[in-house]
């Protein structure tokens, strides 16, 4: 009851984040249950079928192979949670660890954040783009890289976060104690971390959908087989004219989970931070 009541706090009064995190537990229930609400195999191919408009039994058409393209995006749900939640956790874990231990140990911070600030100067899409031909096409190679790519932010933002709590007096109490390194980093200064790693955490997983789906579009991130949103573009592209509905409805469906995303992380950073709790009320 808690949790719910804490979770009516955060949204409440903001109608479009509200929204936005009913159509993300949509995408999650359909992530889960795709088997069972999927209402054909989305690798059967009916030839008969091919490029059917969208109506009744096909909801979302059929794509140029003849398989049903709502089947398709409900197990392309699965690769958008999937590879989100990846994505989340590799640059959390591998970001965070590298932003605390450069604040916290001041030499190795020289050398790991000069290490980081040349990887942000590069543009996300085109260091995913490298990373990915060094690579073969799969899962969790996509997850990795996109992972790797925004542990750079990450890491930047724990570094700075971290240099604060540093310095305050429940840290310089924890030293007096004699509290060890591994102590004061994890039972005292990321425990006061957890709030603004949420926040990271839900643009993580938008941004990472955007960078899936265009890894995908330009033919280097899951394989051509794989049920995504991103597949669904990069094949049907060329029947654009002839079928546009194969590229509307996935390209809206990426649009739609991205902009929700964007909206909870918003409505979860206003929470945390005191100088937005007074922002407008309903954004």
């Amino acid at each position: 009851m808690m949790a719910v009541a804490s979770i009516r706090s955060v949204f409440a009064g903001r109608t479009f984040a509200q929204i936005g995190l009913v159509w993300l537990a949509f995408v999650a229930l359909a992530a889960i249950f795709s088997p069972l609400i999927a209402p054909f195999d989305p690798y059967e191919i009916d030839p008969i079928a091919r490029l059917t408009e969208p109506g009744w039994p096909h909801l979302f058409g059929t794509d140029h192979f003849g398989r049903d393209s709502f089947s398709r995006a409900l197990y392309g749900a699965r690769m958008t949670v999937l590879i989100g939640l990846g994505a989340v956790i590799v640059a959390l874990l591998t970001g965070g660890l590298v932003g605390m231990l450069s604040a916290y140990f001041t030499r190795l911070g020289h050398v790991l954040m000069r290490g980081v600030d040349v990887l942000m100067a590069f543009p996300a899409l085109l260091m995913a783009l490298v990373l990915m031909t060094l690579l073969e096409r799969s899962v969790m190679n996509t997850i990795i890289v996109i992972g790797v790519v925004y542990a750079t932010t990450t890491a930047r933002i724990l570094f700075g976060m971290t240099l604060k709590l540093k310095g305050e007096v429940f840290v310089d109490a924890a030293v007096c104690s004699g509290a060890g390194h591994a102590s004061i980093l994890f039972r005292h200064i990321l425990p006061n971390l957890v709030s603004p790693l949420l926040v990271q955490a839900s643009f993580i997983f938008a941004f990472a959908q955007l960078q899936a789906a265009a890894l995908d579009f330009l033919g280097l991130g899951l394989p051509p087989e794989v049920p995504s949103w991103g597949n669904m573009l990069s094949e049907e592209r060329i029947y654009v004219t002839r079928a546009p509905w194969l590229l509307i409805f996935p390209g809206a469906l990426i649009i739609l989970s991205v902009f929700s995303m964007n909206l909870v992380g918003d409505a979860m950073r206003d929470s945390i931070d005191p100088r937005f709790k007074d922002d407008i009320a309903g954004v």
